[in-house]
């Protein structure tokens, strides 16, 4: 919890000199044996700077790393400069340049008809996504130590990437057909989830698109 706590507050003490250096550095001295910290303190001078929700995995598999006492300073430090930098560039690709985007779309898509209810809906998804990721982030980098790193390759990073680049593309389309082609707003919601389906039982994405834009102009030109 400790850690949870203050892995919000990361980037509060952000620098240019040193990143995000000292806010990880606290977040470890939570929970650190004395010994610990001071092995901490001499040997993390530097920069540290990956993607915030993120670093919880980070942290976890260091602390794990301190515990066990097996691991010198200097391979722990090679390990979080690896670390930092996978993190970074997948939760880069996954939060700022897939999910927040889409989530944004789609929110502005439910408040063309229904107002405030889509910027609440976007808070409430955005923070269950992120808060889902400093969570597990923390209990998978202890639990699996160094290893902690392939879970870049697992689900909550690939399909769900996938998922959302999927889903953007969708909400880009509808949002100008709502605008521009005056379509149905009820009509929306059967062809959406009908794509989803699609998408989930493994239709190519050019031949889901070409077809959902087919029925939208079909739609449009008859006036539904």
């Amino acid at each position: 919890m400790k850690i949870l706590l203050s892995n919000f507050f990361i980037q509060t003490s952000w620098s240019f000199a040193a990143m995000q250096e000292l806010g990880f550095l606290t977040s470890l001295k939570m929970v650190l044996s004395k010994d610990s910290q001071k092995k901490m303190i001499a040997t993390h001078k530097g920069i540290f700077n990956t993607h915030p929700y993120m670093s919880s995995y980070i942290i976890g598999a260091t602390v794990r790393a301190y515990d066990e006492g097996i691991d010198t300073p200097e391979e722990i430090k090679n390990f979080i400069s690896i670390s930092e930098k996978s993190f970074a560039s997948a939760g880069d690709l996954l939060i700022w340049q897939t999910m927040r985007p889409a989530l944004l779309l789609m929110a502005t898509i439910v408040s063309l008809h229904f107002g405030i209810v889509g910027p609440i809906l976007f808070l409430v998804l955005y923070t269950v996504f992120h808060l889902f990721h400093r969570i597990k982030g923390i209990y998978d980098g202890y639990s699996r130590g160094w290893d902690v790193i392939y879970c870049l390759k697992s689900t909550r990073f690939t399909s769900v990437q996938y998922l959302f680049e999927n889903l953007g593309a969708l909400s880009c389309g509808l949002l100008i057909s709502l605008i521009s082609l005056q379509i149905n707003y009820l009509l929306i919601v059967p062809l959406s989830v009908f794509f989803i389906l699609l998408l989930v039982r493994g239709i190519s994405r050019v031949t889901i698109i070409v077809v959902f834009m087919l029925l939208l102009v079909l739609m449009a030109w008859t006036h539904l």
